[in-house]
């Protein structure tokens, strides 16, 4: 990749940035670059750049990538996941001081079906008495038997970081 006054930019950056662009067009080549630029400046004992991603196969893209784009000696302060695996992985540490119970399970989607399946699709959502009373008994589940399901790991991790 040519690395051109734009894309330098992004590398000399301090802060933040937000870069856009369509599929190829560089945005993960110049982010690994970015972590590289990011470790060579030094991070402190324990530090590791994060990749968070929406699914498995762009976390494999990634790595591949990672393979090309990063020296090896790097390659082990950067840690990749995707959001559901970075937020379990908060959550089955952490759960507790929101008061819930040291050990959690998922409810898995298959296993949610089982105690709302009689609720019509159409009918979910705040008007319907029934789906109101499955959305507490979710909330009961997770702070008393440590069950929750994947749509409130977001929610519940950002509980746990604010």
């Amino acid at each position: 990749m040519e690395i051109c006054k734009l894309r330098q930019s992004l590398l000399d950056c301090q802060g933040h940035a937000l870069v856009l662009g369509g599929p190829g067009s560089g945005k993960t080549t110049i982010a690994l670059k970015k972590a590289v630029v990011r470790i060579n400046a030094g991070l402190d004992p324990g530090q590791s750049v994060l990749f968070l991603s929406f699914s498995r196969a762009a976390v494999a893209r990634l790595g591949e990538a990672m393979k090309q784009e990063v020296p090896r000696a790097q390659r082990s302060q950067l840690s990749m996941q995707t959001f559901h695996s970075f937020f379990w992985s908060l959550l089955s540490a952490h759960a507790y001081l929101l008061g819930a119970p040291r050990k959690l399970r998922i409810l898995l989607p298959q296993d949610e079906q089982v105690e709302f399946g009689s609720i019509k699709p159409r009918e979910r959502n705040e008007t319907n008495a029934d789906w109101r009373a499955w959305l507490v008994r979710r909330e009961e589940m997770f702070r008393q038997d440590g069950r929750i399901a994947f749509d409130l790991f977001a929610r519940n991790s950002e509980a746990l970081l604010t």
